[in-house]
């Protein structure tokens, strides 16, 4: 490319070798030559006409990009031709170029022009002026500057980087310093790159966005500096009736830096962040408001403070007024007078988020919603530190827009793990609350708090184990536990979640849906310094229930016990007391010192104590019988206690033998054909259902009778073992599924037994050709129990347990005319159930005494026989007469023993039969059985049977 330097004779030389080159370049091409096409155009200038005639010429090439190199010395006094469209770079080498003109740089939205070098102002004020409209991107790269009195950026991007030098200022206080994005206007500035710095040198303003619809941006990453010794950065101007202004402010990056004397945001919409190590130093911040005679209440600022490393430091006061902070993950805030939302001319608001391990707010002093509403909240180990850790934070103060507000964890409905306060004390005046909003198991909290405010326990654990003598105000527990292990002053509120701990609160309402617990995960006392009120909430007492000297929770009221919109509910839990009979006063929970209510406090849930039931009653029994305190009695056998009695009982009805009959259905017959062989067959595979229904009366202890429903579930495989003349040998084994499902039933309680079992068997059976059968059983069965009981809930989850049984049957059938026959016969069956020791979750020990059965049955049956050869079928009706010949089951309930006799005498009646076909190689057989002991015990029972030879 052909270069210029000289005046307007050499422009035409200029042009002509241009348009010569470009036009053997296209003959070239054309020509299927091989060169590239030209994309850049290099110019020189040694004055500002070539300038100006170099950047027109640049604009008419073909090219996108063009570089103008000075060659000269030079100054700009007249405005500066347009660009659009293209990319201009002016390098001044070794040599400089003034700014005097006081005119812009109009570089269109599709254009960038690029300074480069040596860029003076010419120190007058409105000439030595920095100015750029439109669209484009204006770039300084590298440039050294000074002598600039002011930077105007009305449009478009203007970016300062590659290690650019640029000082500029004024002190003329109507002309400011720099104005970026005036009204109607839209434009940005970046500051960019290690030992890049643009800093203004004098007093007055800089102006970010001061007009109506406009949109000012200022980035500053990557090691940039932009800083203002002594002049503020003014966002939005001093007019407090701006309509759709906003702003954006992001300084970040290791080393990027903001310093300005003083940070100012009013009427428009700001966002300032610094993150990932990003730092702003200010001498003043005020967001909102200017002091107490201005509030921009148009105005709102978002900040944010994120990342290690990322700080915002003032050495003079932060007035956050309108708006938010948040300072996150590492992020530090720091000033000397923090202030959110201060008393002023307006209404102020703004909250304050410090969350995350590293991140700190830290003020000489801090005072929240002295004048209007304001919020901090210390989360996820954040910090704020007052005065070092030696200066009160204030909440809230007289002002009548006062309202303040600490959360420790999150907001309300937000609940997160806790920051921390670093401060002497809390000054919390009527204005001010304290929320305890966190997801801390243990968070301790004994700054101390002194004032007439809120204290509000919403969610976590929080624990007082400082006295809080200077609280005058009310503490409320909504959710969450509140411990309370000093004095607390005030008035309490608990509305729900729990009140706990071993020291002292005010006056106090307990309302439905709250608790209160005393002592520390253990047995001991609150204090109620005054009076109680009930009001529907719930007392919670862990006591060793035993006898009168048993030790206890207390809830100890100073002054009267009175009885609100609804008696307080007591819930007990026995601490491993094996519970014991009462003889005196009882087991004192709640001590009264002035007036007591009746009815003030009711038993809201069972109170057990081994095998014992403790009710709650009012007043002495030894002294003066109407001291008004609360006492827990034993008042007999637990609700649990049937339960237990009947366990073995009704293990012994799950695991109990069949007949013969019932167990494999009529299998021989004497007198039978030759060809029939006299019995179905050599083997036989069988299976069976049995279900059963029974009411069970008798001598108890706790005057208990239940229910029971069972399922059995048995198959099995029989063998000839021998034969000779006299008959045959059969054996076999079986294996077993049952359940039991009993109801229990008792004026102490009711419950339910709900028992799985899983046994194996193996029978011997002799068929004599005279008609003589025995047959012996065994078994043994695997148990799993779970028990309840009504009103109190799960007893035993899974107990396991063992059942065992013999059985030795025999009988003769009689032919006694035609089909028909009849069956004397004679059972003794003896059932033994264990089952292993447990805790229940009130205390008591539970083991068993004696869970054995010994049964015997007489019995006779009307056959009928029909049929010939091995198709046939066989029809009976039966006659039994049972008696249990021990003494029923026994329990131990810690120590104290409960027995379940069931009635000995009972009397039977069924109807049965089997039906063979194919020859004999099937067979259905089945029976149906009740039974009654006359005296008040009652049974069905059925079972359903298959079997095939083989």
């Amino acid at each position: 490319m052909q270069t210029r330097s000289g005046g307007g004779a050499s422009n035409t030389t200029f042009n002509r070798k241009y348009q010569l080159l470009a036009g053997v370049c296209a003959a070239a091409l054309a020509g299927g030559a091989t060169i590239s096409t030209a994309r850049a155009a290099n110019f020189e200038a040694s004055n500002e006409t070539e300038l100006y005639q170099a950047i027109a010429e640049a604009q008419a090439s073909s090219d996108a990009a063009s570089t103008i190199t000075l060659t000269g010395n030079f100054a700009i006094t007249n405005p500066p031709p347009s660009i659009a469209g293209k990319a201009i770079t002016i390098e001044t080498g070794v040599n400089t170029l003034t700014l005097a003109s006081g005119q812009a740089f109009d570089v269109g939205g599709d254009a960038t022009l690029t300074l480069s070098g040596n860029v003076l102002g010419s120190g007058v004020l409105n000439t030595g002026i920095l100015r750029q409209d439109g669209g484009g991107q204006l770039v300084f790269d590298g440039v050294t500057g000074s002598g600039i009195t002011r930077i105007d950026l009305n449009g478009g991007h203007t970016l300062v980087t590659g290690g650019s030098e640029i000082t500029y200022g004024n002190t003329n206080a109507t002309a400011g310093q720099m104005q970026l994005a005036g009204t109607g206007e839209t434009a940005s500035l970046t500051v960019s790159g290690q030992g890049t710095r643009l800093e203004a040198t004098g007093t007055s303003f800089l102006d970010v966005s001061a007009g109506s619809e406009s949109y000012g941006t200022i980035t500053i990453e990557d090691g940039g500096y932009f800083g203002a010794a002594s002049a503020g950065l003014r966002f939005f101007g001093t007019s407090t009736s701006l309509s759709n202004a906003e702003a954006n402010l992001l300084v970040t990056g290791q080393g990027s830096t903001l310093s300005v004397s003083s940070f100012f945001s009013g009427s428009g919409t700001g966002y300032y962040t610094v993150r990932d190590g990003g730092q702003i130093n200010v001498g003043s911040l005020r967001l909102g408001t200017a002091g107490a005679s201005v509030t921009y209440e148009s105005g709102w600022s978002t900040v944010e403070v994120v990342g290690d490393g990322s700080r915002w430091d003032s050495t003079g006061i932060l007035e956050l007024s309108r708006g938010t902070l948040s300072i996150l993950d590492g992020g530090v805030m720091t000033g000397t007078g923090i202030t959110i939302a201060r008393p002023s001319r307006g209404a102020t608001e703004f909250s304050a988020l410090i969350s995350g391990p590293g991140s700190e707010l830290r003020g000489d002093t801090i005072a929240v919603g002295t004048g209007g509403k304001g919020i901090l909240t210390i989360a996820d180990d954040g910090k704020v530190v007052v005065g070092g850790g030696g200066t009160a934070l204030v909440l809230g103060g007289s002002d009548a827009d006062s309202d303040a507000t600490l959360n420790i964890g999150g907001a309300a409905g937000e609940a997160a793990a806790a920051g921390t306060l670093e401060a002497s004390a809390v000054t919390l005046a009527a204005s001010g609350a304290i929320n305890f909003n966190h997801t801390e198991t243990g968070y301790v909290f004994d700054l101390p708090i002194n004032g007439g405010g809120e204290i509000n326990q919403l969610a976590g654990r929080t624990i007082f184990n400082a006295d809080q003598t200077g609280f005058t105000g009310l503490a409320s527990v909504y959710g969450g536990m509140l411990e309370v292990n000093g004095i607390l002053g005030g008035a309490m509120d608990v509305r729900g979640g729990i009140l706990a701990g071993i020291g002292s609160v005010g006056n106090t309402q307990n309302f439905a849906g709250g608790s209160i617990a005393p002592g520390i995960n253990g047995i001991d006392t609150l204090t109620i310094d005054g009076n109680y009120t009930g009001n529907g909430g719930v007392l919670q007492i862990e006591a060793e229930l035993g006898d009168d000297t048993s030790l206890t929770d207390l809830l100890f009221i100073t002054g009267d016990s009175i009885l609100g919109s609804g008696a307080t509910q007591v819930f007990v839990t026995n601490l491993g007391g094996a519970g014991a009979e009462t003889t005196g006063d009882g087991i004192k929970i709640v001590d009264v010192e002035g007036a007591s209510a009746a009815g003030a406090f009711a038993l809201g849930g069972p109170a057990i104590g081994g095998a014992y039931t403790y009710n709650l009653f009012q007043n002495d029994l030894t002294g003066t019988l109407d001291d008004g305190d609360w006492y827990l009695r034993a008042d007999g056998l637990a609700p649990t206690v049937p339960v237990y009695e009947n366990y073995p009982i009704v293990l012994l009805g799950l695991t109990e033998l069949p007949t013969l009959q019932q167990r494999v259905g009529d299998r021989y017959w004497p007198g039978g054909s030759e060809d029939a062989a006299g019995y179905a067959g050599p083997r036989n595979l069988w299976t069976r259902i049995e279900g059963a229904h029974r009411h069970a009366e008798g001598q108890s202890t706790t005057g208990t009778s239940y229910d029971s429903n069972r399922f059995l579930l048995q198959a099995g495989i029989d063998g000839l073992l021998a034969e000779n003349g006299s008959g045959m040998l059969v054996g076999g084994f079986n294996a077993q599924y049952g359940r039991i499902d009993a109801d229990i039933s008792s004026d102490l309680g009711s419950g339910d037994n709900s028992t799985d079992s899983y046994g194996v068997g193996a029978t011997l059976t002799w068929y004599g050709n005279d008609g003589i059968y025995v047959d012996g059983q065994a078994s043994v069965a695997r148990l799993s129990s779970d028990l309840s009981a009504d009103g109190v809930g799960e007893l035993a989850d899974g107990n396991d347990g063992v059942g065992y049984a013999f059985s030795i049957e025999a009988g003769r059938k009689v032919p006694v005319g035609g089909s028909w026959s009849v069956t004397p016969q004679a059972q003794l069956a003896y059932t033994s159930v264990d089952f292993d020791d447990f805790t229940d979750p009130f205390g008591a020990t539970v083991s068993i005494d004696n869970g054995d059965s010994l049964k015997g049955r007489i019995g006779l049956a009307l056959d009928y026989d029909a049929g010939a050869g091995t198709d046939r079928s066989h029809v009976y009706g039966i006659a039994n007469l049972t008696y249990d010949f021990l003494d029923g089951t026994a329990v131990d309930v810690a120590g104290v023993n409960v027995a379940f006799e069931p009635d000995s005498f009972g009397a039977e009646l069924g109807l049965g039969g089997t039906y063979r076909w194919a020859g004999g190689k099937y067979a259905l057989y089945g029976e149906a059985l009740a039974s009654t002991s006359f005296e008040g015990s009652y049974g069905v029972k059925g079972t359903l049977g298959f079997s095939t030879t083989f």
